[in-house]
């Protein structure tokens, strides 16, 4: 049994969650600062020509299924209606899904096997906000590498700095047609 100071199942966003210390603000190179700068501008520019941003994923060390049937998505969003559009559009694309709308939404689905292969993410979620979760899945031994796409109404360059800052590989803003949230997706996914 572990003891007192022994390691939580690192599946377990419980502990992740309750910590009341955020994880560190990501440690950036004023080299590092200025790529991030210059993505947040191209970030900006697609979005307002093709509704979303994807960074190249690095194949290496994220594995996305090709296939839709193949790969599941986690969307957490709090709005049901914007949730339930989501959902059927993944579901009529093939995808499988899961969802989460809250904290213990997004711990229970972190601890189903197998793993999301993505993840739309909301940003303005019920007492918590998922630049905070972005970080924590960056931070996490076992969902770094989970592709995770920010799904929100903020769309300022700031807004995406901060995203891709945080680790995000995708910013999508609401509201998004279907065709935009697939190729967005496929995007990511290498697909």
């Amino acid at each position: 049994m572990p003891g007192p100071h022994m390691a939580h199942d690192d599946l377990d966003f419980t502990t992740h969650f309750n910590d009341p210390a955020a994880p560190p603000e990501p440690k950036l190179s004023p080299a590092d600062l200025r790529q991030i700068d210059d993505l947040g501008v191209i970030g900006t520019s697609e979005l307002k020509s093709k509704g979303f941003y994807a960074r190249l994923v690095n194949a290496e060390t994220r594995r996305a299924p090709a296939l839709p049937a193949e790969t599941t998505v986690l969307v957490v969003e709090d709005d049901e209606g914007t949730a339930s559009v989501i959902l059927k559009v993944l579901a009529a694309t093939g995808y499988q899904t899961r969802h989460a709308a809250n904290r213990q939404g997004i711990i229970d689905a972190f601890k189903k096997t197998p793993l999301p292969d993505i993840v739309l993410l909301d940003v303005m979620l019920p007492k918590l906000n998922g630049f905070e979760v972005l970080a924590r899945i960056r931070h996490h031994p076992r969902l770094h590498n989970v592709p995770v796409i920010m799904l929100t109404s903020l769309s300022e360059r700031a807004d995406i700095v901060r995203g891709l800052s945080y680790g995000a590989d995708g910013y999508i803003t609401k509201p998004a047609l279907p065709s935009t949230l697939l190729d967005a997706i496929k995007a990511v996914s290498g697909a």
